[in-house]
């Protein structure tokens, strides 16, 4: 959107597509090994669109870190896990820990969830949301919606005025709810979080 109107989302940085098919593959690899293995699963369960699971399946597939199971009822497809899958699963969400939050609280919550379920980490992921929090409230919601604009009638001026300030209370609001997440965030996962024995897969 042109001009100095932004939402919270267009004044966060831009997060690479790589990152963010990461995190969002981490996290489904991580629900299939807690048994949330097809779209329908994945929407029910961690309100994640079949727009963004489908293909998350379909790259851990080509990647070797998923298998097809037999169709259930109605069709539905089950994943498991290979043994790929699974030593992916173990070692790769450190990296996006040391990468830093990318400022999409969405994203940075499943990273600091797999920090818990996967390296059982709790320093790091209360940490990781911290930073997440000061990212988003030192980078965003600073339009030029204050600057001088005489030519401007006043219901203009104060459109510019009120969209800007709820630019500001919206990235307020999202660094607030990251702080209160990371007090909230569990401190181990519980014993079904634990990493399950899958078929294997390509060496």
């Amino acid at each position: 959107m042109a001009g100095p109107f932004h939402s919270y989302t267009e004044v966060m940085p831009e997060t690479r597509d790589k990152r963010r098919r990461n995190d969002l593959d981490l996290f489904v690899l991580a629900l299939v090994n807690e048994g949330i293995s097809t779209p329908y699963a994945l929407r029910k369960a961690a309100s994640l669109s079949p727009g963004a699971a489908i293909p998350a399946l379909k790259r851990l597939l080509r990647a070797g870190y998923l298998l097809h199971d037999k169709p259930g009822p109605r069709g539905r497809t089950e994943h498991s896990m290979t043994s790929d899958g699974q030593r992916h699963l173990k070692t790769a969400w450190r990296s996006l820990i040391e990468d830093g939050p990318s400022g999409d609280p969405d994203a940075d919550l499943r990273v600091a969830l797999l920090a818990i379920w996967v390296g059982s980490d709790r320093r790091l992921r209360a940490d990781f949301l911290r930073q997440s929090a000061a990212r988003i409230r030192n980078s965003g919601g600073r339009g030029d919606g204050q600057q001088s604009a005489p030519d401007l009638p006043p219901i203009a001026l104060w459109y510019r005025k009120l969209r800007s300030a709820s630019a500001h209370a919206l990235v307020r609001s999202q660094a607030d709810a990251l702080l209160a997440m990371a007090t909230a965030l569990p401190k181990k996962a519980s014993g079904r979080g634990r990493m399950r024995s899958g078929p294997s897969g390509k060496s």
